[in-house]
């Protein structure tokens, strides 16, 4: 027969984990068995007691929360959201207990667990801004935007002095195209914390999307002058300096975030990105290193893996540098969980909506003309925008999101795409690049895959000009599974395979957007326009109803921010050959390519 002291281990046991019921059950036998046992009365007359001055009788004592949050902060989710649920039982309206439900889930990912918890926190209490902060990340996170917003901003009604809530506004803004009010939302984060770097490091890339890398840069270094040994914010400079083309500037800023942290597998692929390192460099050996130390599967190791394969190639050792991508693509399709199956779900569901859409009637006339530069990634889109931008009459801005954001779920069967839907799009759409035009007629997007959105963008900006870059298939393809792309939508160039299948399902959609739309594409081919760069160029400025300026045949000389990986090559006149880049690798690459021809 168990001990009194047995007993009271099983109790407190039971008590922290909040099945409070049962250990209240075992205090009361223990008094039926030893009358006398003061710490059994004393425990039972704890539960039964009113909650101290200042603490709410629907939260568990000061201690028990503590003890969640360090099993949280431990890493010990499982078993932190485990007690908390045995704890609800006995505290069904603890806001408290609801927060570190929802702070469990979404550390496993669990958004609709997370958004149960924090939406339940805030509905116990509706004055909890952490609640409705943490509720608007994880509608963010779920794409759900408009609503994060919503509730960021209560948040901020309730604590105008709640900084991280300014930055998770800023963020969610962001996201939602809306690039000016998130600077201002992460200005009044730091402004009421000045050392609050992440803010300023938002700050940077807000202003990056306004198109002003050069006041990216003035942040990053300003917030420098408070951290000068924050890595974050060197690798963030470092990335505004290559944007720019500066890019022996960029390598100084990697190799000393590096010499702070030489295990930021990041930085070695930004460096590997600006600068060729000779044979023996040493950092071949780091690389090698921090390789063998990040265990398989984990983003530094896809990291480092992508910065050997430049190194390596660099130096013309391809089987290794084939391995090492490989790797890199193969970790990456895991961690981003790319499923070609719903690849081809997207495209079939691009083509059913697609004549649902209703074209608009009569418009206001655009102050501004969109030109879509859009393609497969890796097409050359890039090049043709740099041509297009030095022109005096067009303003570059780079690859905008806004179709997808403010268009996919039209595009997808997700919203009606009813003409009332069109016109919201139009309207913002043109009001986004209106602000970014410096008073330019021009303005250039080119996302590449606007692609999928071409009968959208047809119906909904009549006067668009749409440019379909073509590229040999086998080109792009290597291109695409040779690069590191931060996008979350890019999981299909991790696989030699899914990139394959991936340009198949573009060429299918590309052939029925012709059969609808042809008229409104110019198709340029981007050999002939590497063969022939004045004839090309001529033709091109020609259909776009501009005048003729020399200036679009030297695009190297254009000094815009650049922010893709195609960053090196446009700053150097237009080269041909870059489209038998792949063979190098043909050894490797096998017969994947076989079905694309040539």
């Amino acid at each position: 027969m168990p001990t009194a002291n047995d007993l009271l281990l099983r109790a407190r046991k039971l008590e922290s984990k909040g099945r409070m019921a049962e250990a209240r059950e075992i205090y009361e036998g223990i008094l039926a068995r030893f009358p006398a046992n003061a710490r059994a009365r004393q425990a039972l007359e704890r539960m039964q007691a009113p909650a101290p001055a200042g603490q709410s009788a629907q939260e568990p004592a000061q201690n028990v929360i503590a003890g969640l949050v360090g099993l949280l902060q431990q890493g010990r989710v499982e078993a932190a959201a485990a007690q908390a649920r045995g704890l609800v039982q006995s505290f069904p309206r603890s806001a408290t207990l609801q927060t570190i439900l929802g702070m469990a889930s979404a550390t496993v990912g669990d958004l609709a667990g997370a958004e149960a918890g924090f939406r339940a926190a805030a509905t116990l209490n509706p004055a909890d801004a952490d609640a409705l902060s943490n509720l608007g990340n994880t509608l963010q996170q779920q794409g759900r935007t408009a609503e994060a917003i919503e509730s960021h901003r209560k948040a901020l009604e309730i604590r105008p002095d709640f900084p991280e809530a300014s930055n998770n506004l800023g963020n969610a803004l962001r996201q939602d195209g809306e690039p000016e009010a998130a600077a201002e939302a992460y200005r009044r984060a730091f402004a009421r914390r000045p050392d609050y770097i992440d803010a300023r490091i938002n700050l940077s890339n807000a202003l990056k999307d306004m198109g002003d890398v050069e006041g990216a840069e003035a942040c990053l270094r300003r917030a420098l002058e408070l951290r000068p040994d924050h890595v974050a914010l060197l690798r963030n400079l470092g990335l505004a300096l290559a944007d720019l083309g500066r890019f022996a500037e960029a390598e100084v800023a990697y190799r000393r975030a590096l010499m702070l942290d030489p295990q930021n597998a990041e930085a070695f692929r930004y460096l590997t990105a600006v600068t060729k390192l000779p044979p023996g460099a040493p950092e071949f050996a780091q690389m090698e290193r921090l390789r063998a130390a990040s265990a398989p599967g984990t983003d530094a190791r896809c990291q480092v893996c992508f910065a050997l394969y430049k190194a390596y190639e660099g130096i013309g050792e391809d089987a290794k540098a084939f391995a090492a991508l490989a790797e890199g693509n193969a970790t990456r399709k895991r961690l981003l969980g790319h499923s070609s199956e719903a690849d081809a779900r997207m495209f079939a569901k691009l083509r059913e909506t697609a004549d649902r859409i209703p074209a608009l009637a009569a418009t206001e006339p655009a102050r501004v003309t969109p030109i879509f530069i859009l393609g497969m990634p890796r097409s050359g889109t890039t090049l043709v925008e740099q041509i297009l931008s030095s022109h005096s009459g067009v303003h570059g801005a780079g690859e905008l999101p806004h179709v997808s954001i403010y268009g996919a779920p039209l595009a997808l069967g997700e919203a009606e795409p009813t003409p009332e839907a069109l016109a919201t799009l139009r309207s913002r759409y043109l009001g986004r690049i209106e602000r970014l035009s410096q008073g330019r007629p021009y303005v250039t997007d080119k996302m590449p895959d606007n692609f999928r959105f071409l009968g959208l963008i047809a119906k909904a900006l009549p006067e668009a000009k749409i440019i379909h870059v073509n590229r040999d298939p086998r080109a792009v393809c290597w291109s695409n599974f040779s690069n590191y792309f931060n996008g979350m939508g890019l999981g299909f160039t991790c696989g030699l395979e899914d990139v394959v299948a991936y340009w198949r399902h573009y060429e299918a959609l590309m052939d029925f957007w012709a059969e609808r739309h042809g008229d409104r594409i110019y198709q340029l081919d981007y050999a002939r326009l590497t063969e022939d760069p004045e004839g090309e160029t001529r033709k091109l400025v020609a259909h776009l109803g501009l005048g003729w300026e020399d200036a679009c045949l030297s695009p190297q000389e254009n000094r815009r921010a650049v922010a893709t990986s195609s960053q090196a090559q446009i700053r150097q006149p237009i080269y041909r050959g870059s489209n038998e880049a792949w063979r190098r690798y043909a050894p490797f690459i096998g017969a994947v390519f076989d079905p694309l021809g040539g």
